[in-house]
């Protein structure tokens, strides 16, 4: 059946939003590689240490990548992906045959799979690609480093505010001078993206409604002050403009 053209476009415009540095032409032939794979919510994309086939870009939802411990057993979750957001090119840049990190979907999940040897000879052709691929990993770096910083810091209000800040760029809307946000996940996932238990999460929401920061009703938070939402996250403009990148 043939594509039909909004979903080709949509698929065009994220791609051109990832790879600024390339050009119309370049973006059609790379949007022309791409393979759409959907995965339902709790469903693994990749296994660390299985063969790395390609570069999956997260088109809509949202993907946990993490590592397991030496037992096999333990997994530490490293960073959330969203819209936007690369797996597995750390595999196809140093030329690894297996996925040094494995991948699962939090929510129902649409990517786009560009395979190894496809992207690579696409490289060869346009390395104003590289640009771009430099950028992405730099911004990584970056995250990687103010996520140890916090984790070692700063109180767990204080990351509650960044990530609420970041989940309001992505999913929240305006509504009457305060913002909506229907979490895309359970409570139990943001606590897991805080590195804290549930319990610790459901006592910073409540230091929070009870500051009249923000009020929650089931996974809707409404952001009714967010100057002070911000003044909590003790934050640099610099470091906000990446998260709101990335997610």
């Amino acid at each position: 059946m043939p594509e039909r053209w909004p979903e080709r476009e949509r698929r065009r415009e994220l791609l051109a939003s990832i790879f600024p540095s390339l050009t119309v032409n370049a973006i059609e032939q790379l949007t022309a590689m791409c393979l759409e794979i959907h995965h339902e919510a709790g469903e693994l994309i990749a296994q660390e240490e299985s063969y790395a086939s390609g570069v999956y870009v997260v088109q809509s939802g949202l993907v946990k990548v993490g590592k397991y411990g030496s037992s096999g057993a333990e997994k530490r979750v490293l960073r959330f992906l969203g819209v936007g957001e690369l797996f597995g090119l750390e595999a196809v840049v140093l030329n690894h045959s297996a996925h040094i990190q494995y991948a699962k979907t939090l929510m129902d999940t649409t990517l786009l799979f560009i395979e190894r040897h496809n992207l690579l000879s696409f490289r060869n052709e346009y390395p104003e690609l590289c640009t771009d691929l430099t950028r992405w990993l730099a911004r990584k770096v970056v995250m990687l480093e103010l996520k140890l910083t916090r984790d070692a810091v700063e109180t767990t209000d204080c990351n509650l505010a960044l990530l609420l800040l970041a989940l309001a760029h992505n999913y929240g809307r305006s509504v009457e001078g305060v913002v909506v946000v229907d979490l895309p996940v359970p409570r139990r996932t943001i606590a897991e993206m805080l590195g804290v238990s549930l319990e610790s999460l459901m006592r910073s929401m409540r230091r929070f409604r009870d500051r009249k920061v923000i009020v929650t009703t089931g996974r809707r938070v409404t952001i009714i002050d967010l100057d002070n939402l911000k003044e909590r996250a003790r934050i640099t403009p610099f470091y906000h403009s990446i998260i709101q990148e990335i997610l």
